[in-house]
C-alpha cells in the first residue's frame, strides 16, 4: 500500500483536474497522481482537505485516515465494499455468545510464535547470548507470562524498561503511536470482509472500543510494528516526546517505518508471500470464512 502522509501544520490538500495538490505554508506545491496513492494519512491538526480532494480520493478507492496527536484514528473515509456482511456478522455474534474458544486460542498461539521468533531474530543478528525466546515459546496457555518474557527480552535489545501503555517514556509512547496506525489498517480489512470490528473474543467489549481489532492485531504486532520500531531504535532513532506526545517529526518517522513494513513482503508458515497489508486481508478473510463454518482458522505466523 502506497501511503501519502501529511504531518505538517498548515498544509492544504486540494486538486487540479484529476491530480492531488499539496500546498505547504512556504508556498511550495507538490502534485500527486491518484494512481500513486492507496491511502492518505492526516497526521496533525491544522490541515485543510477540500471536498474535491475527498471526492477524488473516494473515486479512486483511496482511504483518508485522520489521526490525533497520539496516533489514534478519530475518523476514516473509504468506499464500502463488504463481503457477505449479514451472514458473517450473524456467525460472529453467535460464536461469541457460544463462547468460541478455538479461534482466540489460535490467535494467541500465533502471536506468541511471532514474539518468540522476533526475539530469536534479534539475538542472533546482534550476537546477544541467551535463549530468552525459549521462555516465550509454548506459553500458549499463559499469554501474560509470555508477554512479560517478551518485553523483558526486548529490554535486552533496546533500552526499554518494560511495556506500559500509560508510560510517557519515548519507547512506550512510540509503540502506542505505531500500534494505533496498525489498528486503523486492521479495522478497515475487518470491515471489508464483513466482520464487526467491535465484537471480539479476547479483549473485553467496551463501548467505542474495537475489541476484534485488538484481538486480530495481536498476530501482526511483532512483525509489522515491533520489528520496524526496534530497527529504528537500533539505528539511533531517538523520538522527541513532550507531555507524553511525540513531536511531528517523530510521528512521521514512526509512521513511515510501520507503513513500509506493511508494504514489505512477508512469508507465512503456509509458504505464501504477500505484503503485510495483503496478509492482513487474507487472514481476515480466513477468519470470516472460519466463523461461517467454511474452514478451520489458522493464524498468521511469519517465517523469519
Amino acid at each position: 500500500m502506497k501511503s501519502l502522509e501529511i504531518a505538517d501544520y498548515g498544509v492544504k490538500l486540494s486538486t487540479k483536474g484529476k491530480t492531488f495538490v499539496i500546498s505547504k505554508k512556504d508556498g511550495k506545491k507538490v502534485n500527486v497522481s491518484p494512481a500513486e496513492v492507496d491511502q492518505i494519512v492526516i497526521m496533525t491538526s491544522g490541515v485543510t482537505v477540500t471536498s474535491k480532494a475527498i471526492r477524488l480520493a473516494l473515486d479512486h478507492g483511496i482511504d483518508i485516515i485522520f489521526l490525533d496527536s497520539r496516533g489514534n484514528p478519530f475518523g476514516r473515509l473509504f468506499h464500502s465494499e463488504p463481503i457477505k456482511t449479514v451472514e458473517t456478522r450473524k456467525a460472529q455474534y453467535l460464536a461469541i455468545l457460544k463462547g468460541e474458544e478455538e479461534i482466540p486460542r489460535e490467535i494467541i498461539k500465533s502471536k506468541i510464535k511471532n514474539q518468540a521468533n522476533h526475539i530469536k531474530f534479534w539475538f542472533k543478528k546482534l550476537g546477544i547470548e541467551g535463549n530468552d525466546y525459549k521462555l516465550i515459546e509454548g506459553k500458549d496457555d499463559d499469554e501474560a507470562t509470555a508477554a512479560r518474557y517478551y518485553w523483558h527480552a526486548l529490554g535486552r535489545i533496546i533500552p526499554m524498561k518494560g511495556r506500559d501503555p500509560e508510560s510517557t517514556d519515548p519507547f512506550n509512547v512510540s509503540f502506542n503511536y505505531a500500534y494505533a496506525i496498525l489498528y486503523s489498517n486492521i479495522q478497515r480489512v475487518l470491515q471489508l470482509v464483513g466482520l464487526d470490528p467491535y465484537a471480539g473474543f479476547i479483549h473485553k467489549d467496551r463501548s467505542g472500543k474495537p475489541s476484534l481489532v485488538y484481538d486480530f492485531s495481536e498476530m501482526f504486532k511483532p512483525v509489522l510494528v515491533d520489528y520496524p520500531l526496534v530497527s529504528l531504535f537500533i539505528n539511533g532513532f531517538i523520538p522527541n516526546v513532550k507531555d507524553g506526545i511525540l513531536d511531528a517529526e517523530s510521528r512521521k518517522k514512526i509512521a513511515e517505518a510501520v507503513i513500509n513494513a506493511m508494504n514489505g513482503k512477508v512469508k507465512d508458515e503456509g509458504g505464501d508471500v504477500r505484503t503485510g497489508i495483503q496478509a492482513m486481508r487474507a487472514y481476515a478473510l480466513k477468519l470470516a470464512s472460519a466463523l461461517r463454518g467454511e474452514e478451520k482458522f489458522k493464524g498468521f505466523v511469519k517465517v523469519w
